[in-house]
């Protein structure tokens, strides 16, 4: 069994497409592996004291915000509940 010219070709073209995506592919996951691994890393060597303030203001301001949403919806839930009229019953 012989092959074909363009077969041939086919492969020499397919060949190092496919070892030139899978090489990037692999460089890919070890970059966004090291990346993973030094930020957690990064995230580990906090000295916490500057980090509990900040996350403690962020959490006030998310209560604060929680809370006023909270409060303007139930307004206009109660301003649309008491806009619509009792239901009638229909007379016969």
């Amino acid at each position: 069994m012989t092959t074909s010219p363009s077969r041939s070709a086919v492969g020499e073209l397919v060949l190092p497409l496919s070892v030139n995506v899978h090489g990037a592919g692999s460089r890919l996951v070890a970059r966004v592996a090291a990346h993973l691994r030094r930020t957690w890393l990064e995230r580990a060597d906090e000295d916490g004291l500057d980090e509990a303030v900040t996350k403690m203001i962020w959490l006030a301001v998310g209560i604060t915000v929680a809370v006023a949403a909270t409060t303007f919806f139930i307004t206009v839930f109660n301003s649309a509940k008491d806009a619509v009229p009792d239901p009638v019953a229909p007379t016969p």
